[in-house]
């Protein structure tokens, strides 16, 4: 391989490492404003732990996608105002749905018992919503962002959806009560939420449909990915075999999961337009080198 043939790791090494740099200093200042605010860091998903995660993500995507590359961040599919808007909200009908599909397969024949919530303060609802929200961005931004672009630029849509939902499943390895079926499912989710980035050019979209998949089993009692997440208080009582179930990691560990997820990806792979063969595909999947990068490259805004 010729050593120009390289760069696409160069770019995937200094995502990571940016990513590190600012994970180090945003994760420092959080930590410092919760010792002084004496806040209760203990729960596994917290303010204080996911917030340096999201902004690192957001600032190593920006140095080299806006910064070093040129593009704008619509490139990554992240479209301002009412457009980006709408994509994230059809995202979470769509995740939503999905989620919500399997744990009534799980009702209807007791396996899985729901009961009228406690009270639970609408803030604290609320503040939970925003959390999984801003966890499910983070992690599309780190997995379906810049990383898939660059994979996708070089080796194509398929290795980038398989190396990316590797990757997703992997991080998930150490979540409490992690199964093998638990990894092949999370591992599955990626490829699931791979194929949508890949078919609809939006990071809304997927982030959406990534958070109304968190979200509905949060609301519904559930654990998500193993951890125990409140939103509505309503409690869900798990009689079912384990296998159908997930038992202490949740749906996501259970062979439900494996259906309705490998179902989903059926569905968007057949049902989604790919953005390039609608002609509005991004510019950093087209190959576009915008005016200020191209000077800085010594080009003449050509393709690449």
């Amino acid at each position: 391989m010729k050593p120009e043939g390289w760069a696409w790791a160069g770019r995937l090494a200094a995502f990571a490492g940016l990513f590190v740099a600012f994970g180090l200093v945003f994760g420092f200042a959080g930590a410092s404003i919760a010792d002084l605010a004496d806040a209760d860091v203990g729960a596994a998903l917290n303010w204080w732990t996911a917030t340096p995660v999201l902004a690192a993500a957001f600032a190593a995507t920006w140095v080299l996608a806006v910064r070093i590359d040129g593009h704008p961040l619509s490139a990554l599919g992240l479209r301002r105002g009412l457009p980006g808007l709408k994509e994230l909200g059809f995202g979470i009908l769509v995740g939503c749905a999905l989620i919500g599909a399997a744990i009534l397969a799980l009702v209807i024949p007791g396996w899985v018992s729901l009961t009228a919530p406690a009270a639970v303060p609408m803030l604290a609802g609320g503040a939970v919503t925003l959390l999984l929200l801003g966890a499910a961005f983070a992690e599309e931004l780190l997995f379906r962002g810049y990383p898939f672009r660059v994979l996708h630029r070089r080796f194509g849509p398929v290795p980038a959806v398989i190396a990316t939902s590797v990757a997703f499943g992997l991080m998930h390895g150490a979540n409490p009560g992690v199964t093998p079926l638990a990894l092949v499912n999370l591992t599955l989710a990626g490829v699931l939420l791979g194929v949508a980035y890949w078919r609809s050019g939006s990071l809304w979209f997927v982030t959406g449909l990534h958070f109304g998949w968190n979200w509905v089993m949060a609301a519904s009692g559930l654990p998500v990915s193993g951890l125990d997440v409140s939103i509505s208080g309503l409690e869900a009582g798990v009689t079912g075999p384990v296998l159908w179930t997930g038992g202490p990691f949740g749906p996501e560990g259970a062979l439900m999961i494996t259906f309705v997820t490998a179902l989903g990806t059926v569905w968007m792979w057949r049902v989604a337009t790919p953005r390039a063969a609608r002609g509005d595909a991004a510019p950093l999947e087209r190959g576009r080198v915008s005016p200020r990068a191209a000077g800085r490259l010594g080009v003449a805004g050509r393709r690449r």
